[in-house]
């Protein structure tokens, strides 16, 4: 189960509660505004268990520091972060590419996605393990619902970002996309959506793409 809030934030922001839907463990997603977050986990009487960070970009790791400080809980990201998120070494838990997380009876799956940044990661949830039956995948800043992340910072890679969208457009066409921020038509919307709409999923080749993506 995941739970989308938004908490503007930085530029229009997304943090996510997920669960298994059976308890009150929540995992939490790229957390923003921590009194924001905090006040959802209270009135929910949420137990957070773990902090999953999609990447090291400021605005999803603000309140890692906070959380980390309040709770005690670990925090998961991809190796190429360390160094860069605030929170002791012994609470880190560095993942690589294909790496499970168990939170209560779900498990997600990391898919290293860089290019936009080189420690990005997708969260997935096939259909076996989602609440609904229906797979679902939290894209951070590399897939945003009709778009995608930038390409042109220092730390991105534009062939990268290439490759990883490509390896998203494998996902099942009915996957629920979560991304990082509010930018697209509606907040959720689906790898098939993305495919029909989407108009860097669209590209013919690498050169269109890198066209759309870093032209001014």
């Amino acid at each position: 189960m995941i739970k989308q809030i938004y908490i503007r934030g930085y530029d229009k922001n997304f943090s996510y509660f997920v669960s298994d839907g059976k308890g009150k463990d929540i995992a939490i997603v790229d957390p923003g505004d921590t009194d924001h977050l905090i006040a959802e986990i209270n009135v929910g009487g949420l137990k957070p268990k773990m902090i999953l960070v999609t990447h090291s970009h400021f605005d999803h790791i603000e309140g890692v520091g906070a959380l980390v400080k309040k709770y005690g809980i670990p925090v998961y990201m991809h190796s190429n972060a360390k160094g860069r998120v605030e929170a002791p070494e012994e609470l880190i838990h560095y993942l690589e590419d294909g790496d499970e997380i168990e939170i209560g009876d779900l498990k997600l799956k990391a898919l290293y996605t860089p290019g936009h940044i080189d420690d990005a990661i997708c969260y997935y949830i096939d259909k076996e393990q989602a609440v609904d039956g229906v797979p679902k995948v939290l894209t951070g800043d590399t897939l945003f619902v009709e778009g995608c992340g930038r390409a042109d910072f220092p730390e991105s890679n534009v062939e990268d970002l290439y490759e990883s969208l490509n390896r998203l457009k494998e996902l099942p066409d009915e996957t629920e996309v979560y991304s990082g921020h509010d930018y697209g038509s509606k907040p959720v919307s689906t790898i098939g959506w993305e495919k029909e709409y989407n108009k860097y999923f669209l590209a013919q080749d690498f050169e269109e793409f890198r066209n759309r993506r870093v032209s001014k």
